[in-house]
C-alpha cells in the first residue's frame, strides 16, 4: 500500500505531465489545422483569381464567380476560427491540469488535487472546433461544385 506522501507526489507529478502534454498537443494541433484548411482556401482563391485575372473586362463572368469566391473566403474565416476554437480548448486543459496540480498538496495531509476551472468552456470550444472545421471543409465542396456544375467554365472559355 502506497502512503499518503507518496500517492500526493505521484498525482501531482502525473498531472504536471499531462499539462505539458496537452500544451503541445494544443501547439500542434492548432498549428496542423489551420495550415491544412488555410492551405486549400487560399490555393483555390488563387486560382479562381489567376483565371479570372484574363476575365476581367467581362462583368457577367466576375459575376458568375461570386458565389464561389464567397464560399472559399468564408470557409478560410471557418479554419481559422476551428483552429482558434482547438488552441482555446487545449489551453484550457492545459489550465485546468495546472490548477488541479498544488503544490501544497505535496506536504499538507490536508490538501489534495484542486478544482478544474474550466468544465463547460472545454464543450463549447471543442464543439466550436469540430463544427467550424466541419463547415470548412463543406466550404470546400460547396465551392468546387458551384465551379463544376455552374456554368463557370463555358463563362471563361466561351464554350
Amino acid at each position: 500500500m502506497m502512503g499518503r506522501d507518496s500517492a500526493a507526489a505521484l498525482v501531482y507529478h502525473d498531472l504536471k505531465t499531462s499539462q505539458r502534454a496537452t500544451s503541445q498537443v494544443a501547439a500542434e494541433w492548432g498549428r496542423w489545422l489551420i495550415a491544412s484548411l488555410v492551405l486549400v482556401h487560399s490555393g483555390a482563391l488563387f486560382g479562381m483569381f489567376s483565371l479570372l485575372n484574363s476575365a476581367a473586362t467581362q462583368p457577367t463572368t466576375l459575376q458568375a464567380f461570386k458565389a464561389p469566391v464567397w464560399c472559399f473566403v468564408v470557409g478560410l474565416l471557418l479554419a481559422l476560427a476551428s483552429g482558434f476554437f482547438a488552441w482555446i480548448n487545449w489551453s484550457m486543459h492545459s489550465f485546468n491540469y495546472a490548477s488541479q496540480a498544488r503544490y501544497n498538496m505535496l506536504w499538507d495531509p490536508e490538501k489534495w488535487i484542486g478544482d478544474r476551472r474550466y468544465v463547460r468552456g472545454l464543450d463549447i470550444t471543442h464543439w466550436g472546433s469540430i463544427g467550424s472545421g466541419l463547415l470548412s471543409a463543406l466550404c470546400i465542396a460547396l465551392g468546387a461544385a458551384l465551379i463544376l456544375h455552374g456554368d463557370y467554365l463555358a463563362a471563361i472559355f466561351g464554350i
